[in-house]
């Protein structure tokens, strides 16, 4: 049956740790939606390089978060002015256009008429309101969908934290990260969290016939919060080791970005003619993809047939089109730019 789960938080590692154990632990027999927002912090996707994405020396200096996420896509700053979605389902079921939908439905509850844009945004009068990212437990047979609406969201902190690829903001033809993004208050002066949080709940009872669902709090007092799992995944993702991760040097470096797909940085320690390590950083929003990639490189003969050889079984597991468009843009871009 539907559930509906809110929670008044502030420390996104809790709500990250929340959402793995929903996914990992929880028995998710139908949709159920996660509403929260956190306390001010930059979150890096699953293969971003942190060192590269942001300012680490100005986020310690101003004792803002730096977390990453177990999902792809790319980083961003969040704050209390910036609300926060998240919706789980069993694979089965599971349906990003409806998720969206319900984005939309709830935002035009409180007079807001927004648009999808491309494969995960969401905007209004042509500015970006609302960014997706994406996962998915094929051994469990569950996947979530989380994201974000920016409601009164601190936008200056998106130029002082963020340092964007060159190459994203080329392409998109603008100048700066914060000249594509709008807070919803600027136009909706009476908006805030509370009152999306409602609207939500009408919009996701209606679509998911959930009438008589009640809103279930979850805080450090719940019983998911006290439970082993739960304490264990906090405590890996609260991690140096997980939040920065390794960014040893590797002899030799690719980068590129590909329409579509994201941003890919690609890092391979090459000994004796073989890969002995690769790293990919990435914003693609299949996390997935770029973690078999990189098992699949290591031991492989480098060049472009023993890269292609290596990649490709990949294509067995990945049959949906946004993962194999991933895949197959991955391969063919790496195949054609090394040397046999």
């Amino acid at each position: 049956r539907p559930r509906i789960l809110r929670s008044e938080e502030h420390d996104i590692v809790f709500h990250f740790a929340a959402e793995d154990y929903l996914m990992q632990k929880a028995q998710v027999t139908g949709p159920l939606m996660y509403l929260w927002r956190p306390g001010p912090v930059v979150t890096i996707g699953r293969h971003q390089n942190p060192w590269k994405e942001c300012k680490l020396a100005e986020l310690e200096a101003d004792g803002v978060s730096l977390a990453r996420r177990r999902s792809g896509g790319g980083c961003v700053f969040q704050d209390l002015g910036c609300s926060v979605f998240t919706f789980l389902a069993p694979s089965a079921d599971f349906n990003i256009d409806r998720n969206l939908d319900i984005v939309l439905g709830a935002l035009r509850r409180c007079g807001v008429d927004a648009e999808k844009k491309g494969r995960n945004d969401l905007t209004f009068e042509g500015r970006k309101i609302s960014g997706s990212a994406f996962r998915h437990a094929p051994d469990r047979g569950v996947s979530l969908h989380h994201g974000t609406v920016l409601v009164d969201t601190d936008l200056q902190a998106l130029q002082k934290y963020l340092t964007p690829d060159k190459r994203k903001l080329q392409a998109k033809g603008i100048s700066s990260v914060g000249a594509r993004v709008m807070n919803l208050r600027e136009s909706f002066a009476e908006l805030c969290h509370a009152r999306l949080c409602e609207a939500f709940v009408a919009e996701f009872r209606e679509v998911e016939g959930a009438q008589g669902v009640e809103v279930e709090s979850l805080d450090e007092g719940s019983d998911i919060a006290s439970a082993p799992e739960f304490r264990a995944m906090r405590a890996e993702l609260q991690s140096s080791e997980w939040r920065l991760g390794r960014t040893p040097d590797f002899s030799h470096q690719l980068e590129t970005r590909i329409d579509g797909v994201g941003v890919l940085d690609v890092r391979l320690e090459v000994v004796g003619g073989k890969i002995q390590e690769a790293v990919v950083f990435s914003d693609a929003l299949f996390p997935d993809v770029i973690d078999e990639v990189m098992v699949a490189l290591q031991g492989s003969d480098y060049g472009r047939h023993g890269i292609r050889k290596s990649l490709e079984p990949l294509r067995d597991r990945f049959t949906q089109d946004g993962p194999r468009l991933l895949l197959d843009s991955l391969t063919d871009w790496l195949a054609s730019n090394v040397d046999d």
